[in-house]
């Protein structure tokens, strides 16, 4: 129990929602040996505009992060309520198991897609709550013939609970962050308006008494348009100031494994090949620049996956050192063979960014199979 209570304690560094899933099923896949993770979380079933938080509208789950997987279909799958384990557990609250999938009274797809597609057999799902409130649901699978122990399952319950208080605490953190958005936008429209609102009421006030000058012929013409320009000159500056303010929010820590974890999960459910992400070390400041430098070497690396590796797997790790941080993408696929890895426009033109900001990318091949491309960029 006390890996349980570290595991759960670790989750709450990452109170956002997306990473807390990905964590939990991360946490469960180290903690115990199990073939197949999944984390699901409440949706909504219903034709309002979306995303809807009705609380009677939230009446399915949907897989948001899954590990162990053999197929593409289980991300992004979403289950009604009464239906395979998952669902029951939305219906009841209450934990619930079977111990052969493929004969368990189920929906007929679903069972094919568990049972036979993903060779599922033991099949445990336990709530992720808190106040009394079903807010996710924890999948844990096994294939072949093995069984769940009490023990499992009671490590598996606590550690549903510390994702449970992370979930709540993650949603009372963006709620704050809504009131905080809405907060900025009144100050950023009193700005506007006592800055840019009497800056054009003086230059009405110009320009009209630059227009009466005009008709009488007065001396001071020149002056009023003198100001004129000043003004406009004074208003353009203002308003840069305020648009480069705007355009460069402030990020918060560990964006970048949100970004990769979200691009590794839609590369799984396009390709069907299992990828996951290991995050080494806590993430410091970052400029914004560097992230989406790393960001584009992901995607760049997992296309040259898709296009060339055939692979069945791909790990991804990304690690945070005191001076740099390295971004190591591993296939399982057929490696590199005696093509340039540069070869393609693409990857040449990422490698000459990353040698721009001071990093290398280089490329390896696995001693049995696979390739693996490590990529270091200095902070």
């Amino acid at each position: 129990m006390a890996r349980a209570d570290a595991a759960g304690q670790r989750l709450f560094r990452e109170l956002v929602i997306s990473r807390i899933a990905w964590s939990t099923a991360g946490e469960v896949s180290r903690l115990i040996a199990v073939d197949l993770v999944a984390f699901s979380l409440r949706v909504a079933g219903c034709d309002h505009v979306q995303p809807c938080e009705q609380h009677h509208c939230l009446d399915r789950l949907e897989l948001k992060a899954v590990l162990g997987n053999r197929g593409s279909r289980l991300p992004g799958l979403r289950i009604p309520p009464g239906e395979g384990v998952g669902g029951q557990v939305l219906e009841t609250g209450r934990p619930h198991a079977v111990t052969d999938y493929g004969a368990a009274p189920f929906d007929r797809a679903l069972v094919d897609l568990v049972a036979t597609e993903e060779g599922i057999g033991a099949l445990t799902a336990i709530p992720v709550s808190f106040g009394g409130e079903v807010r996710g649901v924890l999948h844990v699978g096994l294939r072949g013939d093995r069984v769940f122990s009490e023990a499992t399952v009671a490590a598996l319950t606590r550690l549903a609970t510390y994702a449970g208080a992370a979930l709540s605490a993650a949603r009372d953190r963006a709620r704050v962050e809504e009131v905080a958005a809405l907060r900025e936008r009144r100050r950023l429209a009193r700005s506007l308006h006592d800055d840019f609102g009497q800056r054009l009421f003086g230059l009405g006030i110009t320009a009209k008494a630059a227009r009466a000058s005009a008709a009488t012929g007065g001396a001071d013409l020149v002056a009023h348009l003198t100001s004129l320009e000043q003004q406009v000159a004074g208003a353009a500056a203002s308003f840069r100031t305020t648009i480069t303010t705007l355009a460069r929010p402030s990020r918060p820590s560990g964006v970048l494994a949100v970004m990769l974890r979200e691009d590794i999960a839609s590369f799984t459910t396009r390709t069907g090949v299992a990828a996951h992400l290991l995050v080494l070390g806590d993430p410091g400041e970052i400029e914004a620049a560097r992230e989406d430098l790393i960001f584009q070497v992901l995607q760049e690396g997992l296309r040259n996956v898709e296009r060339h590796a055939q692979a069945a797997e791909v790990i991804v790790t990304l690690a945070y050192a005191a001076e740099h941080v390295e971004l190591v993408i591993q296939d399982d696929g057929i490696g590199m063979g005696q093509s340039e890895p540069f070869g393609g426009m693409g990857l040449r033109m990422l490698r000459d960014e990353v040698r721009r900001y001071g990093g290398e990318i280089r490329f390896s091949r696995s001693e049995d199979t696979g390739s693996t491309m490590r990529t270091q960029v200095p902070l």
